[in-house]
């Protein structure tokens, strides 16, 4: 099934800035989660398919009678302005942190990443104003995907793994994309390749060789956050050392300023 609601998404007229993304990003120090990055990308925020989100503990929407969750019917549009307004929100609840406001529901949940522990994986988090309670809900975005339901209706309907990525293309036409001349259609394939968690250590030799011959800034940041973004988050130094790829950085200093993929990599070493 889709993942937006059909009936609201033309009411949804921004595009994603990437440049307003990267602002964003900048300023929480941070990494957004790709899959969230790549459903806005489809639609920059709107009503979702789904209403609520499966949990495990107690709360004040339901009850274990009716199975427990939490409301969760809107992503917000990601812009630089709206993400000042969320945190402007989130302070007057006495949050404060690396922190940005995603979602809603039903006027008094509102759902939001907590970057503090790990700045390439944040939490889910819901904000409930209704008994002033923050409710840790997922260790990661991919997690809240897969606990996302619609129960309007008689039946539940879950989403699937293969619901959420039943758009996505095959490895055959993810390459055919990357050898093509569209530099935005590659960046987006790459991504692609990514979630699909196929060949990694293909992807990285690839990622590795675009940093390397890249003398456009812009190119040369993307593909410098993703080549970091997967070895923190998926291969580690399985094909390449955290130090190789801080050296590698290093030697395109003249192109751009790599400072803050750098910094990420240090910290883990």
């Amino acid at each position: 099934m889709n993942f937006w609601d059909e009936l609201l998404e033309d009411e949804v007229a921004l595009s994603l800035n990437k440049e307003e993304v990267k602002q964003i990003e900048k300023e929480l120090g941070a990494s957004l989660p790709k899959k969230y990055v790549e459903k806005l990308e489809e639609q920059n925020g709107g009503d979702l398919a789904f209403d609520s989100v499966n949990v495990d503990f107690e709360n004040t929407w339901s009850d274990e009678e009716d199975g427990l969750h939490l409301p969760l019917y809107r992503f917000n549009t990601l812009t630089v302005e709206e993400f000042e307004n969320g945190l402007s929100m989130l302070k007057e609840w006495g949050l404060t942190g690396k922190m940005i406001v995603f979602g809603e529901g039903e006027g008094s949940y509102f759902w939001y990443f907590d970057f503090d522990n790990n700045p390439n994986e944040p939490q889910i988090w819901c904000l409930d104003i209704s008994d002033e309670t923050t409710l840790l809900v997922a260790e990661s975005f991919d997690q809240l995907l897969e606990n996302l339901v619609r129960r309007k209706g008689e039946n539940e309907v879950e989403l699937s793994r293969d619901d959420v990525f039943a758009d996505y293309p095959t490895m055959d036409e993810i390459r055919e994309i990357i050898e093509g001349d569209d530099e935005d259609e590659r960046l987006v394939a790459y991504r692609m390749w990514l979630t699909r968690c196929e060949d990694l250590g293909g992807l990285v030799i690839e990622l590795r060789q675009r940093v390397q011959s890249s003398n456009d800034e812009d190119e040369l940041d993307s593909y410098a956050e993703l080549l970091t973004e997967v070895l923190l988050n998926y291969t580690g130094e399985e094909f390449i050392t955290y130090n190789q790829a801080i050296a590698l950085f290093k030697e395109k200093e003249d192109v751009s300023d790599l400072d803050h993929v750098i910094g990420q990599l240090e910290s883990n070493i």
